[in-house]
């Protein structure tokens, strides 16, 4: 499977089903709103998000490949629980 450099995972937290949280959880190890905390690893959450975002498009998608997505910043800063209420 060859992915395109082109894609953007675009991720609301708002739209996580349970189930992909507690997944993100138990494969990141951390509380879902770790993501707020700017002093907690996120490695894992990335490829743990990664993976969620990519498996609802394909369902053969693997954690390995989840792990392989190269990322790109930008200095724009986001809050990951923006529109939570």
């Amino acid at each position: 499977m060859t992915e395109k450099l082109e894609d953007i995972l675009n991720v609301d937290l708002n739209d996580l089903t349970i189930a992909e949280m507690v997944e993100i959880e138990d494969r990141t190890g951390m509380p879902i709103d770790a993501l707020g905390d700017p002093t907690s690893p996120k490695g894992k959450v990335l490829q743990a998000l990664a993976f969620i975002v990519k498996r609802r498009e394909n369902s053969e998608f693997t954690w390995e490949e989840a792990g392989a997505l190269k990322i790109t910043t930008s200095s724009e800063k986001i809050d990951p629980t923006e529109g939570d209420e």
